[in-house]
């Protein structure tokens, strides 16, 4: 089963941590989790150079601006995501799901279909690959992944500001159609007490510490 977890906004510390717990704790059951921001925040790749009062992801990429973006968390191991050793091919199978989502509420994407990169790109919005989303020639959805051993961690965000019933309608819809991708059911759950305790330990040890966040 997919474990589905339909979460509130929260700070970008505790975001990230809970992010790196539920990877941290999946074994056979994969995980997706939706997730919101309680006000703007940056987060920065994990080897990016910290000049914005960011926080650190665990995962690569460029600087994403948050504040009214819809984002998720997909954690799972190699045996139930086939294609954890391929990243393009993560990306194009969860963006499928995404765009599938988005027309559900009637929201038309595309994917790029080019590769596009600003010079000295700092911003993830300055790229565009050609798995990821475009609408109305602007991206509004990109990825970014970490792997260990045999286990992935996906992070991305839907950039386009949601009323909230098409919030819900396009998260589920998100979740039905990864499920049918791992080949398996949805289980729509929340975080347990002992997981939110662990998270913000998380956040206040780690995601919240400079030494985190200006490690490079």
């Amino acid at each position: 089963m997919l474990r589905y977890i339909y979460d509130k906004a929260a700070s970008a510390a505790v975001n990230m941590a809970i992010d790196e717990l539920l990877f941290d704790l999946v074994q056979k059951e994969p995980v997706l989790r939706i997730y919101f921001w309680d006000k703007a925040y940056t987060t920065i790749g994990y080897f990016q150079k910290n000049e914005c009062s960011a926080v650190r992801r665990l995962t690569g990429g460029l600087t994403v601006n948050h504040q009214n973006d819809l984002s998720y968390g997909f954690c799972a191991g190699a045996e139930e995501w086939p294609y954890a050793y391929d990243q393009r091919d993560t990306y194009k199978h969860i963006h499928t799901a995404i765009k599938k989502a988005l027309q559900n509420i009637n929201i038309k994407s595309s994917f790029a279909e080019i590769k596009q990169t600003v010079a000295n790109a700092v911003f993830c919005v300055q790229t565009l690959y050609d798995e990821d989303l475009i609408l109305d020639g602007k991206k509004i959805v990109g990825s970014c992944m970490r792997r260990r051993g045999k286990k992935i961690l996906v992070q991305g965000s839907l950039h386009l500001n949601l009323e909230t019933f098409s919030k819900e309608i396009f998260s589920d819809t998100f979740a039905i159609n990864m499920a049918e991708i791992l080949n398996t059911g949805v289980k729509k759950d929340k975080l347990t007490e002992d997981e939110i305790k662990k998270a913000y330990l998380i956040s206040e040890e780690k995601y919240s510490n400079a030494q985190w966040n200006n490690k490079f």
